[in-house]
This record gives structure tokens, C-alpha cells and sequence, in this order.
């Protein structure tokens, strides 16, 4: 009698613990997979940032190079002024100068909606 329930009590423990086992497997396999999507996610996401940080450098060279074509035309403007004589001649200048800032203006809105269009889709 004693020999029975202890061959009941091996085989339910047996069992229990291959349940168990059986569950920490599945557990494993799901969290392997959890961990395969979330590194994919993440790489993607090095790629999108590489992707940015390379437009955002590009637009800072774009930029550099709009701010130093709009000092080297208000340089140019400064000294046209110096030299103007007549009424009629500032007159000139006052919408020369009025044109370098439209441009400057119009450059800066371009440069934040080609940003935008290229890295917002």
C-alpha cells in the first residue's frame, strides 16, 4: 500500500513537474520571439534616426549656405546705400532691402517644408 501511493505520489509529481516545465518553455519561446520583434523594431528606428540626423545636417549646410549668400547681399546693399545720392536712389535701396528680406524669408519657409515633406511621411 505504502509502495502505491508512493508510485501515485512520484507519477503526480512527475507530472507536475513536466507541466511546469512544459510552461517555462512556451514562456521562453514567446519571450524570444517579443525580443526578435523589439530588435527589429529597434533597428529600425537607428535607421530612421541615421536617416535624420543625415537631412538635419543637410539642411544646416543648406542653411549656412542661404545665411551667407544673404549677409554677402546685405553687405553689397550696405554699401550701395553709402554711395546713393538721391532721393530716388534710397528709395531703390529701401526695396533691395525689402527683397533681401523676402528672401531670407522665403529660403527659410522652403528649407522647413522640404524638411518636413522629406522626414514627416
Amino acid at each position: 500500500m505504502v509502495r502505491i501511493i508512493a508510485t501515485v505520489l512520484v507519477v503526480v509529481s512527475a507530472y507536475f513537474y513536466g507541466f511546469h516545465q512544459g510552461q517555462n518553455k512556451e514562456e521562453l519561446k514567446n519571450a524570444r520571439t517579443q525580443i526578435s520583434a523589439l530588435e527589429r523594431t529597434i533597428e529600425e528606428f537607428k535607421v530612421k534616426q541615421t536617416s535624420d540626423a543625415v537631412a538635419l545636417s543637410e539642411l544646416r549646410l543648406a542653411e549656412s549656405a542661404s545665411r551667407d549668400e544673404l549677409d554677402r547681399m546685405r553687405s553689397q546693399l550696405a554699401d550701395i546705400e553709402r554711395m546713393s545720392k538721391t532721393d530716388t536712389d534710397r528709395e531703390r535701396n529701401r526695396c533691395l532691402s525689402l527683397a533681401v528680406r523676402y528672401k531670407e524669408a522665403v529660403d527659410r519657409a522652403d528649407r522647413a517644408i522640404k524638411f518636413c515633406a522629406e522626414n514627416h511621411k
